[in-house]
């Protein structure tokens, strides 16, 4: 049995969450419903959840505002959100769940099922990296989660030489000569990439820049 705590600061959206749960994901057991951060904070603190249903914008206190109160969380989050550009793409760059109001029962089913399913992560440096580009969206971080069959993997875009589309995964190749295959198409890579240099060469190949010493204009062209 899953422990929850849902926070969002609309009663009726906490109401719909709290009924999809109890139909579609029966072994969820929601500890409390929370409206405010603050009283977030507490449920928490009481009832020490698996899980964390939160509402990104909220009066007074944001559902960011409650995490920084958990220096290491020792609970997973879901984040609910209406759509929100920057946010999502947010989400993306932490490599963290996130749904969009309103929530598709498929949608939560299937995030519920990817908690259970995972592996530890290293929350706290998703988590880190999640507030960094929210706050600041135009900055390039040092370092990027990539979901892979074992967890998390936070990698070095500087080291990155190339990748390779392999139909729903990507294979990224090292500096080097190591190679890691992430669960992540080509497009969804080549837009964490996109602001440190890498150019989609051919529709199955993204490249980093700093890695190429030469251009050869024969047969289309060659990059070396």
């Amino acid at each position: 049995m899953l422990k929850a705590v849902l926070v969002d600061d609309e009663k009726n959206a906490l109401e719909i969450l709290e009924w999809q749960l109890q139909t579609y994901c029966p072994h969820v057991h929601i500890a409390e419903l929370c409206t405010t951060a603050d009283e977030g904070i507490a449920a928490i603190h009481r009832h020490a959840p698996h899980l964390v249903f939160l509402d990104i914008e909220m009066p007074h206190k944001n559902g960011f505002e409650l995490l920084r109160s958990f220096p290491d969380p020792p609970f997973a989050v879901l984040f609910t959100t209406a759509y929100d550009q920057f946010a999502v793409k947010a989400f993306k760059f932490a490599a963290l769940d996130y749904l969009l109001k309103p929530i598709a029962a498929e949608e939560l089913v299937t995030a519920v099922q990817r908690y259970e399913k995972q592996q530890p992560s290293p929350f706290k440096d998703q988590l880190e990296l999640l507030l960094q580009h929210y706050s600041h969206p135009a900055l390039a971080p040092s370092k990027l989660p990539f979901a892979t069959q074992d967890g998390i993997t936070f990698v070095k875009p500087k080291n990155i030489a190339r990748c390779e589309s392999s139909s729903n995964y990507t294979t990224l190749f090292f500096t080097d000569k190591s190679k890691l295959i992430v669960s992540k198409t080509l497009k969804e890579v080549e837009e964490l990439l996109q602001p440190h240099g890498f150019l989609r060469v051919h529709h199955s190949h993204l490249l980093n820049v700093q890695q190429v010493s030469r251009y050869v204009k024969a047969e289309g062209g060659l990059l070396k």
